[in-house]
């Protein structure tokens, strides 16, 4: 079989700072009569890593130019090999650059802890017949006229090298036990000291551990204080670095504390609603409402197993709002998810009618039909498909939504099943009775 040639010629740059090292032109084989001829018609350094730009050319024979040549080139990545090791990397993920036959780009990064000099790099280049073969994996392998492969040489210039880098981070504590089956720590406590040891060569500015900001103790690790429920834990990891490069990891954690309950599977939603201000002018504005609301939604992400995106918190909300809000909680939830309602703000109770309100921020004094009857949550309550439901109310005249009589409950002693049946409980900061702008819920530590 007759071998043809593909031919790679030198383009240095201006700069001169990037360049085919050694060789004006390298032979290389390919078998099936395609040849080119490749040259480096772009580079740039961009933080900590720079790109290169091959053009091709196809040719025939006589090295004159082919317009209508379908094959491809591309260079095995997985194969490059660089000098000094560990000082850049490339960045592509897949096996094999992108190809073209026409030009492609192929992306290096400067190491974590390289301090900058003279790099060389073994491109590896390879060809297909077309793209429909190169998507497929049919790539071949070239042969070159020297024994060695095409090497491009790069000075990268240490004071151009920037941090991108995020911190790395471990657990350290608690640790794994050995005899662990689950492969993941197990505490038998309710609240766990969770230990973090961070590294970054631009120095680490702050951790996050589940959205509270952990403290950086004698030993060098960043601790927190984490509250776990019964079963599996994830515990959320935010390391953020001088540069203001963030890794947010997470790290599981068994809880073997109180009952044997099986919690996973469901998530947990909040519905927090503060109101202060009202738009009128007869109904007072209050002062504490919003504040709490506040409090609730940061305690329940990071004290609690609540994700933050499951939390919706509405501030002063009209009417409209409020009912939207619970339609589409009422579309969302499923029978394993858990949802807590908490409510602050002014509401009314009509003697004569012995009905409830809320008011939320579009009430108007009067106007009954601006108000939300506590009958209306009770019924929004009823159709959660939820597995249990919590409402805290802290508001006047809150006590109706539950206010009923004859009911009992029987004493159940299998927790479980307890948690497996569709609960509904209510807190309420009063019950027909105004209470104090000042909540009994939040009191200060």
């Amino acid at each position: 079989m007759k071998k043809s040639t593909l031919i790679i010629t030198v383009l240095l740059l201006l700069n001169n700072i990037l360049s085919f090292a050694n060789d004006d032109e390298i032979i290389i084989s390919s078998y099936s009569g395609h040849n080119a001829k490749i040259t480096i018609t772009k580079s740039e350094f961009i933080d900590n890593g720079f790109k290169v730009t091959f053009g091709i050319t196809w040719v025939n024979s006589s090295l004159k130019t082919v317009n209508n040549e379908n094959s491809v080139l591309a260079i095995l990545t997985e194969s490059v090999k660089v000098f000094p090791e560990n000082s850049v990397g490339i960045s592509s993920k897949n096996a094999v650059s992108d190809f073209s036959n026409k030009e492609f780009t192929v992306e290096f990064f400067a190491m974590p802890d390289f301090e900058g000099g003279e790099v060389k790099i073994i491109l590896p280049f390879i060809f297909s017949e077309n793209k429909e073969e190169a998507k497929n994996g049919n790539w071949k392998e070239v042969l070159y006229s020297k024994a060695k492969e095409p090497t491009i040489s790069y000075e990268v210039d240490g004071k151009l090298i920037k941090d991108v880098y995020a911190p790395e981070v471990r657990l350290t504590s608690p640790l794994l036990n050995k005899n662990n089956d689950e492969k993941i720590p197990i505490v038998e406590t309710k609240i766990a000291d969770v230990h973090i040891s961070a590294y970054d060569k631009s120095g680490v500015k702050e951790i996050y551990i589940n959205n509270r900001k952990a403290k950086f103790n004698f030993t060098g690790e960043y601790t927190a204080k984490v509250t776990l429920y019964t079963g599996l834990n994830i515990i959320k990891v935010k390391a953020t670095d001088n540069f203001g490069n963030e890794n947010e990891t997470e790290f599981e954690i068994i809880c073997s504390y109180q009952y044997d309950l099986d919690m996973r599977g469901g998530k947990y939603y909040a519905l927090i609603v503060g109101i202060n201000d009202y738009n009128d002018p007869n109904i007072p504005d209050l002062d504490k409402p919003v504040t709490d609301a506040e409090a609730l939604k940061k305690a329940l992400s990071s004290l609690y197993t609540f994700d933050e995106n499951n939390i919706t918190f509405l501030k002063n909300p009209t009417r409209s709002k409020f009912i939207n809000e619970l339609d589409r909680l009422a579309g969302q939830l499923g029978s394993d998810d858990n949802l807590l309602v908490f409510y602050a703000g002014h509401g009314y109770w009509d003697d004569f009618k012995e009905i409830g309100y809320w008011m939320p921020s579009d009430a108007v004094v009067g106007d009954h039909s601006s108000w939300i009857r506590n009958s209306t949550i009770k019924e929004y309550i009823g159709v959660f498909k939820t597995k249990q439901t919590l409402l805290i109310t802290d508001a006047c005249f809150s006590g109706s939504i539950f206010k009923t009589r004859g009911i009992k409950a029987d004493r159940v002693v299998a927790y479980q099943k307890i948690y497996d049946l569709p609960g509904r409980k209510g807190m309420t900061s009063g019950t027909l009775k105004e209470v104090p702008d000042v909540s009994v819920f939040f009191k200060p530590c």
